[in-house]
């Protein structure tokens, strides 16, 4: 009876063990994330409207707009403002401090957004409330 509860103690620790080296690290989740699996391109984020999207592009064009209303950080993804063809992420103050400066810390990276696409003016726009909803990938 003690040699059956030996080798069921030693199977539990061992399953234990694979369980837990099954679960990612966050370097790891975050290096197989930069591959992001199932984006679009900004190019083609138009289809996309109404859906929740992954959308990738490189950051063309940044700004903060302090003085407008909402006080709303755009990045502009493949081309910049004013170009209608360009995605636009939007990142409104109220999450801002949460990204720290925006348009510094994105401006010339490629990125993917994940979030529902929404249109304004003709524009295909995503709103930002968390960092996590952006990969950056190099």
């Amino acid at each position: 009876m003690k040699r059956i509860a030996a080798v069921l103690f030693v199977v539990a620790a061992i399953a234990a063990a694979s369980a837990s080296s099954a679960v990612k690290s966050p370097a790891t989740a975050r290096s197989s994330s930069l591959s992001c699996s199932g984006a679009i391109s900004w190019q083609t984020a138009g289809g996309a409207i109404g859906r929740v999207a992954t959308i990738r592009g490189r950051v063309a064009g940044t700004r903060f707009a302090s003085a407008s209303n909402g006080s709303p950080t755009f990045l502009n993804l493949g081309v910049n403002y004013p170009n209608p063809r360009r995605f636009t992420v939007v990142i409104w103050i109220e999450n801002r401090a949460a990204f720290g400066r925006p348009e510094v810390r994105y401006r010339g990276k490629t990125l993917c957004v994940r979030g529902r696409v929404k249109t304004y003016g003709g524009v295909p726009e995503i709103e930002a409330r968390s960092p996590s909803q952006i990969t950056v990938v190099r």
